[in-house]
């Protein structure tokens, strides 16, 4: 981020260096000549302006008649044919510069005269000579301005333009560098937000204000990806316990098989024989009373091999009923408090508040995993049946028997007709209003039912005022 910083500091320096140095190039090499051509055309405009003026009046007006002129500073002298003034704006030596400029010079004046720069000339004017006929009568009109005056003041306005350039690369630096960071904060943030999830960890959010164009898109669609990351990733984790628990239960129930034949071919063994024998002596027996004897023998070693195989069913399947889980000692109320920060982030990003009521020293022989992905199911459901704005309550506590674990959100109550049901895999409730950012799929309480049940606790949900409760009973220390 420093080195985008810099390079839109350079870039705004250099675009602003660029840009003024071509303006006092153009300024130093142009000005004169933008300066001499209107100068050139406003005293033509003069010119022009005398040819509608009776001029053997000029000198009897009480009002200046070059007024619109007033901004201007050329100068401006008119003489009949005798060569005596009529009209200037000369102060003095007016009789030494009629003599030297038009009494001399008579032949260089013409009816459509133009005005020229005079380079040959000390002071390099701009002048104009001319000759207006009105009335039988010839007037010389002579108009000149030195441009001396104007060199030095262009010099002068090019040490000001050095002077200014300093001084906007000076504060041109500051707002560039105060614009730079306001432009390269949300993509730190943004940088931020997915160096987290390249590492796996998807509960940052893009917290800071976006303008609303396509940066702010782009953090909205980060949250979204983040999000949806997030969901999909609870939802892999379920099919993954259900992958496992059925290929737990596959294994389990091959070895119940091989034990099962192992079982009842070893333990039929015996009335087998005793029947085979039986029959075979029932072949070359011809007493009635033996015959009797033998039918009743068979008929109790058959009695004995139904009963056998009843038995080793039910063991077979008891003893095998019971999934056993890796627990250890684990302390849920740090194991919570470790979780409290992820779940913030998920609700957050929906505008859900959350709360906590976790007492300390909680500990019961569980699985760490599993209790943690039960409650994970439990806080995501909860935030996909809460409106924007509700609150959801993570609370633990010690029972005389029991830890009671619990998610409190609020929101619409279950029907009791679909309370029993919501356990049971792949079922979604239908009356329930969920949020729209989340995609149910109906594994989640299925789940948390069979993970409770297999760490010897219970689970329930209870209806309360503006909400629902979902809760766990854990035994303590056992």
């Amino acid at each position: 981020m420093h080195k985008l910083r810099t390079q839109i500091l350079l870039s705004f320096n250099f675009f602003m260096l660029v840009i003024i140095l071509l303006a006092m190039l153009f300024y130093f090499f142009f000005a004169t000549d933008y300066y001499v051509a209107q100068k050139i055309s406003v005293i033509n405009s003069a010119f022009t302006t005398l040819h509608q003026m009776d001029l053997s009046l000029v000198a009897e007006e009480k009002e200046d008649p070059f007024t619109l002129f007033d901004e201007e500073s050329f100068y401006i002298i008119i003489c009949d044919h005798y060569f005596q003034p009529l009209y200037t704006n000369i102060s003095r030596n007016v009789t030494d510069i009629i003599s030297s400029q038009i009494q001399t010079k008579q032949e260089q004046y013409s009816r459509s005269a133009r005005a020229s720069l005079e380079e040959d000339t000390p002071g390099r004017p701009v002048s104009l000579r001319g000759v207006i006929s009105q009335g039988g009568e010839e007037f010389y009109v002579y108009i000149y301005e030195n441009t001396r005056n104007m060199q030095k003041s262009i010099q002068y306005a090019n040490r000001f333009l050095i002077q200014i350039l300093v001084i906007i690369l000076v504060f041109g630096s500051a707002f560039a560098y105060l614009l730079s960071r306001w432009l390269v904060r949300p993509i730190s943030d943004i940088q931020r937000v997915t160096e987290k999830i390249a590492q796996n960890d998807f509960s940052s959010r893009v917290t800071e204000k976006m303008p609303r164009n396509e940066m702010g898109q782009l953090a909205g669609n980060i949250n979204h990806m983040a999000d949806k990351i997030q969901r999909d990733i609870n939802d892999l984790n379920n099919y993954n316990y259900l992958l496992l628990k059925q290929n737990r239960d596959m294994a389990e129930f091959e070895d119940l098989r091989k034990k099962l034949v192992s079982s009842i071919t070893h333990e039929l063994k015996t009335p087998l024989a005793i029947i085979s024998s039986q029959v075979e002596l029932l072949q070359y027996e011809y007493d009635e009373s033996k015959k009797d004897y033998y039918f009743s023998s068979i008929m109790e070693e058959i009695d004995k091999m139904s009963s056998l195989i009843s038995s080793i069913l039910k063991n077979s399947v008891l003893e095998n009923r019971i999934q056993n889980a890796e627990r250890e000692l684990t302390n849920l109320s740090e194991l919570l408090n470790n979780q409290l920060p992820k779940y913030e982030t998920w609700l957050s990003t929906k505008k859900i508040r959350l709360f906590s009521e976790i007492q300390k020293g909680c500990l019961s022989y569980v699985d760490p995993l599993q209790i943690e992905q039960a409650v994970n199911n439990y806080v995501m459901n909860a935030c996909r049946h809460t409106h924007a704005g509700g609150m959801v309550t993570i609370t633990l506590k010690s029972e005389p028997e029991w830890l009671y674990l619990s998610v409190y959100n609020e929101g619409e109550p279950i029907p009791d007709a679909e309370a029993e049901h919501i356990w049971t895999s792949f079922y979604q409730l239908k009356n329930r209003v969920r949020n729209d950012a989340f995609t149910e799929i109906g594994l989640g309480l299925y789940i948390v039912r069979d993970i409770t049940l297999h760490h010897g606790g219970t689970c329930g949900v209870t209806n309360k005022e503006g909400g629902v409760e979902f809760y766990i009973r854990l035994p303590k220390n056992a």
